[in-house]
């Protein structure tokens, strides 16, 4: 028995090898290229069969027009050795097709296949929807079809790998944004429900609302589109993203910081989160709503350095923050808000020192820098040096009631100024007019108080900073409370005998009186530190006017 199984394997072995022999530098069995049986061939006869095979025109279809690619080595050119090395190199007995080696020109078969489409393509016409008049206008779109480049490109290469010459059909995607009249109907209804609707995104002190117009722009049949969301809030982003500041100190004595860079996380908008939570919005201001404030949401990337890594003094972060708002502001006087808040920027408070606005700030006249712009003087308002410094001395009362540092002066305005209101509510002024009218808070902490200042004249924004340690104060401010307003008096004309006659001049403006008050108390756990109303009584102002009398 174990005879017949030896010389079983012997011979199995034998036309095993027998096979090998007879294969050497030839085809095996059941190897096609192309569907050409080329099993037993030789490598020479092989390659030349292979090598029968030219480039060949490549005709293509479209309902009734018909294309032609030529077939040339500029395009394609068949590689009849590789060809082989891949049919040599099937070493199994199971039916094998090969396709035809090749080198493709990629941009010549590309541009070929772009003339082609660009005589079939039609355009489609995206609906649009805006306001026109104040009534919504809807264009319903118009379908269009292009051609499947890359999928036609793809289809001629296996027709070339293939030697197939058949017709090929070019493949075509129908775009279909044409709205039908129940879809007008319903964004036109949708549309409808956003006018006079907004949403306003917050970040830092700083607004950009998304008005009705822009919402009914961003209408979609099945929501919203979604792709204009993402620009949109990607050319926020870059206003509000920014890289992480690490900190830098140059200190001149203790009373002032010639140069100085505070530690700040860098910023990444949540781009993603927050389109989301725009259309989560704009679909309840959709349903009913009239606004809403957002808060954009994003990521902190923090600094290398800190700002207590590079000092002693305790300057480590932000423990006040006061905003502004100085839109309408003639040009001076948008110069005296820099000009002033330049002057504060760096400067160092002790702890138990008492700040005082006039000192820090100094003479304010035409000698120091200030030019004129509208100051209320005498009962009138009237140009002087220095117009808008106020601006600077409410930006630094609001800072300091949110840090919770005692105060121990503040006076408001004999009127209600606009500038002062267009980003809060009546009562959070502080004027100075030096040497009597001042604005002087005291340092009740352990550390020093450093003054940052940032005056944005593209923004018409003023932000200032109060960096210390914080001690674990924590400031309440109650809404403010507005009574007794009053309307402003009659218009007062006065006689002018340096202007012509006929001329009328106007040297003041009207506004209306109010008393204000608002609560503010300052905790530390238990302790009660500060609790104090400030009040302020706006007298209602009347506008004058000069009549000429020359």
């Amino acid at each position: 028995m174990k005879k017949i199984v030896g010389f079983i394997i012997l011979a199995i072995l034998i036309l095993f090898l027998g096979f090998k022999l007879v294969f050497i530098n030839r085809i095996y069995p059941m190897v096609r290229v192309v569907g050409v049986d080329l099993s037993g061939y030789t490598s020479q006869e092989a390659l030349v069969t292979i090598g029968k095979k030219i480039p060949f025109d490549i005709n293509l279809s479209w309902g009734t027009s018909r294309f032609i690619i030529p077939g040339n080595i500029n395009i394609w050119e068949y590689q009849p050795q590789d060809t082989l090395k891949k049919a040599l190199a099937v070493q199994s007995l199971k039916d094998t097709n090969l396709p035809l080696s090749f080198h493709l020109n990629q941009n010549a078969l590309a541009e070929k296949v772009a003339s082609i489409a660009a005589q079939i393509n039609i355009p489609a016409a995206e609906p649009s929807i805006y306001l026109s008049y104040g009534k919504v206008v809807i264009t319903p779109g118009e379908n269009g079809q292009l051609v499947d480049e890359d999928l036609l490109i793809e289809n001629i290469k296996k027709r070339i790998g293939m030697f197939d010459q058949n017709p090929l059909e070019i493949p075509i995607k129908q775009i279909e944004p044409r709205l039908t009249s129940i879809q007008m109907e319903t964004l036109k209804t949708r549309a409808e429900n956003l006018i006079g609707k907004k949403i306003i995104l917050e970040f830092e002190g700083q607004h950009w609302t998304i008005d009705h117009e822009l919402l009914i722009s961003w209408l979609d049949a099945n929501g919203w589109k979604e792709s204009l969301l993402t620009t949109w809030v990607s050319d926020l982003a870059e206003n509000i993203d920014r890289a992480p500041q690490n900190a830098y100190f140059r200190f001149v004595g203790t009373g002032r910081v010639e140069e100085f860079k505070t530690a700040k996380p860098g910023i990444v908008t949540k781009q993603n989160l927050l389109i989301r939570n725009i259309v989560e919005q704009a679909n309840l201001v959709e349903k009913g709503e009239t606004s809403f404030d957002l808060p954009i949401p994003v990521l902190e990337v923090p600094p290398e350095v800190n700002t207590g890594n590079v000092n002693n003094l305790g300057i480590k972060e932000i423990v006040g923050v006061g905003y502004s708002d100085f839109s309408g502001s003639i040009p001076n006087r948008v110069y005296n808000v820099g000009h002033a808040s330049e002057q504060l920027n760096g400067i160092l408070i002790a702890p138990g020192d008492t700040f005082s606005f006039n000192k820090v700030i100094g003479d304010i006249s035409a000698a120091t820098g200030y030019k004129q712009a509208y100051v209320i003087k005498e009962g009138r308002t009237v140009l002087g040096d220095g117009g808008g410094v106020c601006q600077v001395s409410s930006t630094l009362f609001r800072a300091i009631l949110d840090a919770g540092l005692p105060i121990e002066e503040r006076w408001a305005h004999a009127y209600r100024v606009h500038y002062y209101e267009n980003d809060s509510q009546p009562g959070f002024d502080a004027t100075v007019y030096g040497p009597t009218i001042d604005l002087r808070f005291k340092n009740d902490t352990d550390n020093y108080i450093l003054i940052e200042t940032i005056f944005s004249k593209p923004t018409n924004k003023l932000t200032i900073n109060l960096y210390g340690t914080r001690d674990g104060r924590k400031v309440t401010i109650s809404k403010p409370r507005v009574w007794d307003v009053t309307p402003p008096p009659p218009a007062l004309y006065q006689n002018d005998p340096s202007l012509a006659r006929g001329v009328v001049q106007q040297v003041d403006w009207s506004a209306w009186g109010a008393k204000a008050a608002f609560d503010w108390k300052v905790t530390r756990g238990d302790e009660v530190l500060q609790e104090r109303t400030f009040y302020s009584n706006y007298r209602p102002w009347q506008a004058v006017y000069l009549r000429g009398m020359r």
